[in-house]
């Protein structure tokens, strides 16, 4: 059990505490001088002050102790020990003494000293008042003494041991109450230290924890001894305990708050006022590649040499160590690697108990990647503000956090009314819910969505902008923010502009008004004739408008008119034109159109469009509409001619009830007597041998290699020469001579394929399209029968072609023909898959193997996201379908490894070469295609 030393804030050398200790004391220096005494010493042994105050310890004692107090004021860790002395008593004789040591440092001293104290001897002084003061100075230092009757258990105790144990004075303590109390974990180390000394005869000092009544726990730091026979006192053990509780939480404190510097990333050292290294971290002494015993009590200049970091030090010792001042700057250090980077340097004063500053602590942290950042939001906040494109910022939850001043400017919404609320603030209520679920979905699955939308500004006024959405994630994927970006169209119109803008475009729904529709219909006339195109026009009138509008109001007629112009818009291509003509009635202009037919399968999507119901200010309305079609084929109308027409088809509409559509084909006499004479040539052309197969390759998209081909009809006529596919192939289609030329074309595909399976050629199949006309008939399955017997070996690697519209039109018809096919081991192909949309639950019940994608979709690649998301969702279903993909219409390298990137493995196209006769394509199985030689510039 220790005898405590005394708090360091008090001077020993002043002297009113030591003269009022009860029992003899003495201040040694470190030689073992003594510096002063009190009077209960020279009482006790007879001495005057002048007798002992300057001699040596040893000088008072018969016994030698003068190693056993070096070891004590040496030592770095223990600050007690207790010894048995024999005093020379200045009356006579000697007095044994148990004395107890207790090391210090005073205020302003580096030296140590000894406080040593008489804790018990031979013949104890048995004064009241002298119990009363030994009782008071316990009490102040915290310490009680004990006493333990080995043979009866019994402990004799001072008054304070009763406080820190927290037993009743007026109860008598045994062993057995003691080790009780002790902590569970502590408790048998107490028992064993007790043993030992019993046997032994050896000291004791040990540290445990005890429950007090009131449930605290306290830690105890004990000594003991046995007491020497000399003394008389044999068969008991004595000591002391101190209450360390304050000092074991501090020094578990002191621990955890130096594992967390020494776990800092940061540098971080100490300096005192001479610039001398005292302490440092891991990762400072990693920083200087030195071990710790090389920079502690170093300069800091000698470590860490010349550079920013010193002349940042000594440039501010003044601030620091004179006036207490922290210091913050940056400096710029060059890595070990050669790199320069950024560090952060805070100088922060170290004060003592007293508030003096004794030193400089020193925190350094790497700041590279965080001034880069700042710096990079500095100037994203200045484009941010300066930016004339709105702004807004959403959570991830799709709640505003920031908009900037363009964004106000455009919408005339304030920062502060559109915080915490979200984007549909905007709605137009112009979009159908599917159009936000289809851009949030892209948003989500790709990162971003970029087209045009219908949004409200502040007035109530409906506008269109071009808007860019791009999702924000952090390091770990997790979606953080979502970034929209728009301008107003129009913005930076000028005047001339402008009125050119009002002029052409109806004010209500932002379409092109009958001006504009009527030059843009004669501009495609000239086109369709020079191209030798058809052409289609659209007059879409709404069913009784006028009741809806004289019934609900303006208001909302207006917003519904604001609807049906939307709705149209979506339902038809990019390229086509859509105008509102008068109040209810609008106009499209379809380019191109492959045949009449067409433009009933577009005013049939059209009424579809229209049927789903309207939302508008709150009212549920459900509208139809009347349509009127002029075709013109002949190319010989004029711009009247087309639009008459149009509206004789929708005034007969409208005569039959209504909610239906009428079509009415142009052909003019000469048109009429050039489509009889170019079908007699058609005809005759087969009897005269003027028609042959040629054949696209088709190669394996990651090898290059021609793996087989698909044959195509040519024609090269004798009266007119060549003839292109596109002008012949829909006249057959629509006389029905289509029938004839199929068969030729599939009976020429097998022969020659069996010519190519007998020489061995590595040719793995052999595609050929087959018309409406040819499923219709009912005999396709025979015929190809009997061509089958003539050439068994084209089984196997014949692939016919079939329309995805086919599948869509005669579903019975053509499940029929497909299970007789599979049966007789040819191959199905889907062509023009993405033109229609056939069901993944159709397909997976019919025996097809390939599908064939669009040129359409494949020629605006890369370019078009639309076309591109299009694509991946045909490639997606055919993989899960396990259907092989090819891809048609390939043009140039990039298009190949996109679709070799997203999954399509075949693929036909300019890229690889044009059709072929049958001599050509034969060099080309089985070895890359040769170079096809690219433009310098496309339009």
């Amino acid at each position: 059990m220790t005898v405590p030393t005394l708090p360091p804030v008090l001077n020993l050398e002043s002297m009113p505490l030591l003269a009022a200790m009860p029992m003899g004391a003495l201040v040694l220096d470190d030689r073992q001088g003594i510096l002063a005494t009190n009077q209960a010493f020279l009482d006790l042994l007879g001495y005057s002050p002048g007798q002992v105050v300057g001699r040596v310890f040893d000088d008072l004692t018969l016994t030698d102790h003068a190693d056993a107090l070096t070891g004590l004021l040496e030592s770095s860790h223990g600050e007690c020990l207790r010894l048995d002395v024999r005093f020379a008593n200045r009356r006579g004789g000697d007095l044994m003494a148990s004395v107890a040591f207790s090391r210090f440092v005073a205020p302003g001293q580096s030296a140590p000293r000894l406080l040593a104290m008489i804790v018990r001897h031979a013949e104890s002084c048995a004064d009241p008042r002298q119990e009363t003061r030994a009782d008071e100075a316990q009490a102040f230092a915290q310490v009680g003494t004990w006493e333990l009757d080995l043979a009866t258990g019994q402990v004799l105790t001072s008054r304070n041991w009763y406080d820190i144990w927290g037993f009743c004075p007026e109860r008598p303590v045994t062993l057995d109450r003691c080790l009780q109390r002790i902590d569970s974990r502590d408790r048998d180390q107490v028992i064993a230290a007790l043993a030992r000394l019993s046997e032994t005869e050896s000291s004791f000092q040990l540290r445990f924890r005890i429950q007090r009544p009131d449930g605290r726990m306290r830690w105890l730091e004990s000594t003991g001894r046995l007491e020497p026979d000399g003394a008389g006192l044999a068969g008991r053990l004595y000591g002391s305990v101190l209450d360390i509780t304050s000092r074991c939480e501090a020094e578990q404190a002191l621990a955890r708050y130096a594992d967390i510097v020494s776990a800092s990333p940061d540098r971080i050292a100490f300096v005192d006022r001479g610039c001398w290294i005292k302490a440092a971290n891991a990762a400072f002494l990693d920083a200087v590649g030195r071990a710790n015993e090389q920079v502690i009590d170093h300069s800091f200049r000698d470590i860490c040499g010349d550079g920013e970091l010193p002349d940042l030090l000594y440039r501010h010792l003044s601030r620091c160590l004179d006036h207490g001042q922290s210091v913050i700057d940056d400096i710029r250090e060059t890595h070990h690697n050669g790199d320069m980077r950024e560090a952060e340097v805070r100088l922060f004063p170290h004060r003592d108990d007293q508030g003096s500053v004794t030193g400089i602590v020193i925190y350094i942290r790497d700041v590279t990647v965080i001034r880069e950042a700042q710096r990079r939001l500095l100037q994203s906040a200045a484009v941010y503000a300066a930016t004339s494109e709105g702004v807004l910022i959403t959570d991830g939850a799709g709640v505003i956090v920031a908009v900037n001043a363009a964004f106000t400017r455009i919408t005339g919404y304030a920062e502060s009314d559109v915080l915490g609320r979200k984007p549909n603030i905007l709605n137009s209520q112009w979009h159908s819910p599917a159009f936000f679920v289809g851009m949030w979905r892209r948003v989500l699955r790709h990162g971003s969505w970029q087209g045009e939308i219908w949004n409200r500004r502040k007035d109530g006024e409906i506008y269109r902008q071009k808007l860019t959405i791009r999702r924000v994630q952090d390091a770990r994927g997790t979606l953080i923010n979502l970034v929209g970006v728009f301008a107003e169209p129009g913005v930076t119109m000028g005047a001339p502009r402008r009125a050119e803008h009002l002029l052409h475009y109806d004010a209500l729904t932002k379409l092109p008004n009958r001006l504009l529709f009527e030059s843009r219909l004669e501009h495609a006339l000239e086109l369709c004739h020079r191209h030798e195109a058809p052409l289609a026009l659209f007059l879409v009138d709404l069913d009784r408008f006028s009741h809806l509008n004289a019934s609900l109001g303006h208001q909302i007629g207006d917003e519904l008119l604001r609807v049906v112009a939307l709705r149209l818009r979506e339902a038809i291509r990019p390229a086509d034109t859509l105008a509102r003509l008068r109040a209810d009635q609008f106009g499209l202009l379809f380019e191109a159109i492959s045949q009449a037919e067409e433009a009933s399968e577009i005013a049939r999507r059209l009424h579809a469009t229209l049927r789903a119901p309207i939302r508008a200010r709150g009212h549920e309305v459900f509208v139809t509409a009347s349509i009127g079609v002029a075709v013109e084929i002949g190319l010989k109308a004029d711009r009247n001619a087309m639009i008459a027409q149009a509206e004789a088809a929708l005034r007969q509409v409208k005569r039959q009830g209504r909610n239906a559509f009428r079509m009415t084909v142009i052909e003019s006499a000469d048109a009429a007597d050039e489509h009889r004479h170019l079908l007699e040539l058609l005809r005759t052309g087969l009897k005269k041998n003027e028609y042959r197969l040629l054949y696209r390759p088709q190669v394996d998209l990651e090898t290059g290699i021609c793996q087989g081909g698909e044959a195509c009809i040519h024609w090269e006529s004798s009266e007119l020469g060549p003839v292109p596919a596109e002008r012949f192939l829909p006249l057959a289609n629509e006389s029905g001579f289509i029938y004839e030329l199929g068969h030729w074309a599939l009976a020429t595909a097998c022969r020659q394929l069996q010519v190519w399976l007998s020489q061995g050629l590595p040719v793995c199949s052999l595609a050929i399209p087959v018309a409406e006309a040819q499923v219709m008939r009912g005999d396709l399955l025979p015929v190809l029968e009997r061509l089958l017997i003539a050439h068994p070996a084209a089984a196997t690697l014949l692939e016919l072609g079939f329309s995805e519209l086919l599948l869509q039109k005669h579903p019975e018809q053509i499940a029929q023909v497909f299970n007789g096919l599979h049966r007789m081991g040819i191959g199905i192909a889907l062509n023009d898959a993405g033109s229609g949309w056939v069901a993944p639950a159709v397909l997976r019940r019919l025996p097809v193997r390939v599908v064939t994608i669009h040129s359409s979709f494949i020629e605006s690649l890369p370019d078009s996201s639309d076309d591109l998301a299009v694509v991946q969702a045909i490639i997606a279903m055919a993989q899960a379908l396990d259907l092989d993909i090819r891809a048609d219409g390939v043009r140039t390298d990039p298009q190949r490894l996109l679709l070799l990137n997203i999954g399509c493995r075949q693929a036909q196209g300019d890229l690889f070469g044009g059709p072929l006769p049958a001599a050509q394509i034969e060099r080309r199985f089985g070895a890359p295609p040769e170079p096809v030689p690219q433009p310098a510039f496309e339009n």
